[in-house]
């Protein structure tokens, strides 16, 4: 079986993510092309191939291809070159961005994100962010408890993909004058640095706004951190943009507490979220579309 993954922009590396999976643990000929491997604020991500003019390779892996997975958006390269191709779309971006509903026409197949907030916005059946723990491994943590965020966006707190970006910064900074912790504040940065960043974190804090939960939570459960986000879901740490202030300074003053759940998220991504497991539900779509 080959599969094309083909993604207009990095898409915070799940691409990557899943195209690393594949070629480690299964047997399927996998290819990755991107039409960009960076964003306009200085986020960059690893890559495979490039769809450029000059990049036959890309042009020829995606016409060799059984099967399209395309990530998010229906761009112009695809319609002129798919001839026998099943196609399998999947849709990563709250609110819906560009050009969805021709995506999803164009696609045999249509899932989204395995995550709450995507599953209630698409109403598709949803596929899991990959993460492989054994790439991503716990690093000692500094004596000072470290705090790190890692916005996005600075979108305000009504947007439905909102950070809360100026609203966490204000906790933060409070918390830093008065209880002397560490603040990581993580923007702009290439991927792999953002990750170095992320591994220092006793407490690594994903979405308090929306209800959602996304890679960081993921990467923090990797690097055996708190993970903090606004969902009732093991092994998360919750709060809210209104409580968030208060539940850190419960985490600072608990340290036993904080140790305990740190070793159950490393625990919970190892037995229950593994990229070797995880990408099974990836193969089992491309195989149910080729029949």
């Amino acid at each position: 079986m080959k599969v094309a993954i083909y993604s207009k922009t990095p898409l915070a590396a799940a691409p990557w993510e899943l195209w690393k999976a594949l070629k480690k643990y299964t047997d399927i000929d996998a290819v990755l092309i991107n039409e960009t491997a960076k964003y306009p604020d200085g986020r960059e991500f690893p890559y495979h191939l490039l769809m450029t003019t000059a990049n036959g390779t890309a042009r020829r892996a995606l016409l060799e291809s059984d099967l399209w997975h395309i990530h998010n958006y229906l761009t112009p390269v695809l319609v002129q070159h798919r001839k026998e191709q099943k196609v399998m779309a999947q849709f990563h971006s709250i609110p819906r961005l560009g050009n969805w509903k021709q995506l999803m026409q164009f696609a045999d197949k249509s899932y989204t994100i395995d995550q709450p907030l995507h599953r209630r916005e698409y109403k598709l059946p949803g596929l899991p962010n990959i993460i492989d723990p054994d790439e991503l491994v716990p690093k000692k943590k500094p004596l000072t408890i470290t705090i790190a965020f890692a916005p996005t966006n600075r979108f305000a707190i009504d947007y439905p993909s909102s950070k809360g970006y100026y609203e966490v910064r204000k906790v933060l900074s409070e918390l830093a004058l008065k209880r002397g912790v560490e603040i990581i504040w993580i923007e702009g940065k290439p991927y792999f640095e953002n990750l170095e960043l992320k591994s220092r974190a006793h407490i690594l804090i994903d979405d308090v706004i929306t209800g959602n939960w996304h890679r960081t939570s993921l990467e923090g459960a990797c690097f055996a951190s708190v993970v903090v986000n606004r969902t009732n879901k093991y092994p998360f740490f919750y709060a809210s943009i209104d409580n968030l202030k208060e539940r850190l300074i419960w985490l600072i003053e608990h340290p036993a507490t904080m140790r305990d759940i740190q070793e159950r998220s490393r625990l919970w991504v190892l037995q229950e979220w593994h990229a070797i497991d995880k990408v099974k539900e990836y193969v089992k779509a491309y195989e149910e579309l080729l029949g």
